[in-house]
């Protein structure tokens, strides 16, 4: 009788309460979502994608480069802002700069108003991750990815503290975990021009991920994963300035080249995050998740000149005009990989329009979410009918909003 009760409540509340219903879901009736994000990758910076003149050879990504071929790859899709913060409020919050609340770096999302893809995804029955950079909030807070619908978090949540490549905690949900190596870390303690005394924590987010694959692949539930990585981004080691790419080693094929040692260090944790995304992908194989699971690979904004670095020497803006805090298409232009296996056409090319802010709607879609569960005021489109091979319109143009410094 208990049992029959609660179906007739469930139904009840069906029929009385039909917008703040989401249909829950199960591993098998809908993919899994991964989103690997890069931290100020320029467009050219991938073997896949053009960079007809680059001085100095091309970067070594050989396993986004497989990805590519089981993917299908984009050549017109758009970060949410030329700086991070307003980029990820974006893909958070499926609205562009003009209506996200997050414009500028240093700025966090409303506690209230802002819902985001992992808060809609975990209503629908979604175990939702994350791990990495987050940038939009505080600590233990309503605007943590905890508060912001992340079940599981690992990583950094204020956008500066990002920055430092060798700290001396991160976050584990909303409480802090020390990490012993790195205390009092600084160049002279970690190692120069290497760090690897300490530990880097982009090694760190890989680990987690590893884990967090592997207890998924025993859950019922489908899972969303936002990986987000801090390379090649410029940083800094402890509490010294923001110098570089301080990486933790080099990697043979740039060790002998007579470049500047920052330029051998762009070079070296581009390939070493093409190795570590070619780790996760494989840990999707070894835990038997890859045929339920849509990847998407793309970077938050375009390629920086910060740091010493200088974005022409591997061009890493290719064919495009600018680079990151530009509102030229170097600034903004996002390389974009789509892999959804027995779905998406692996190896094809599209130049179907797409901006982070349509990662929510297409996120739900995937999900099987009605569009009446969805947040109000939404700027984006599904682009699920493309990844299936139908035909779509483009979408209106898109818009940003420049950031302030």
């Amino acid at each position: 009788f208990v049992g029959g009760a609660c179906k007739m409540l469930t139904c009840m509340l069906l029929v009385f309460l039909p917008a703040m219903c989401v249909p829950l879901t199960d591993a098998a009736s809908v993919p899994n979502i991964f989103f690997i994000l890069a931290d100020d990758l320029g467009y050219g910076d991938l073997g896949v994608y053009p960079n007809p003149s680059s001085p100095h050879g091309r970067i070594a990504t050989p396993n986004i480069d497989a990805l590519s071929k089981e993917s299908l790859m984009f050549t017109d899709a758009y970060a949410g802002s030329t700086v991070c913060a307003p980029s990820r409020c974006a893909l958070m919050t499926g609205r562009h700069t003009g209506h996200c609340t997050v414009r500028q770096n240093g700025e966090i999302l409303n506690n209230t108003t802002d819902v985001t893809v992992a808060s809609v995804l975990r209503k629908a029955g979604y175990h939702t991750g994350m791990i990495g950079k987050w940038g939009l909030g505080y600590g233990n807070s309503s605007t943590s990815p905890n508060g912001k619908g992340f079940d599981y978090f690992y990583g950094y949540i204020d956008q500066e503290h990002a920055h430092d490549y060798y700290p001396s905690y991160l976050w584990l949900n909303n409480a802090t975990v020390n990490i012993k190596e790195n205390e009092n870390a600084s160049r002279s303690k970690c190692g120069s021009p290497l760090t690897s005394n300490c530990v880097w924590s982009q090694d760190l987010f890989v680990s987690e991920t590893l884990s967090f694959l592997k207890n998924a692949s025993k859950d019922d539930k489908p899972f969303y994963l936002f990986l987000s990585f801090t390379t090649p981004h410029a940083g800094g080691v402890g509490t010294d300035a923001e110098s570089g790419v301080p990486a933790p080693y080099e990697l043979p094929q740039y060790k002998n080249q007579s470049w500047p040692m920052v330029e051998r260090d762009f070079a070296s944790v581009i390939s070493i995050q093409d190795q570590q995304v070619g780790e996760v992908l494989k840990a999707l194989d070894t835990f038997g998740l890859t045929d339920n699971t849509v990847v998407f690979y793309a970077s938050d904004n375009g390629a920086h000149n910060e740091g010493g670095h200088n974005y022409m020497f591997f061009e890493s803006s290719g064919p495009l005009r600018g680079y990151k805090r530009s509102l030229h298409e170097g600034g903004v232009r996002s390389p974009l990989l789509v892999r959804w296996p027995g779905v998406a056409q692996g190896g094809e090319v599209s130049d179907q329009q797409w901006g982070f802010w349509d990662f929510l709607t297409t996120a739900a879609d995937l999900a099987n979410v009605p569009a009446s569960s969805l947040p109000p005021n939404l700027d984006g489109y599904s682009l699920v009918p493309t990844l299936k091979g139908e035909k779509q319109s483009q979408p209106k143009r898109p818009f940003w909003l420049g950031p302030g410094p």
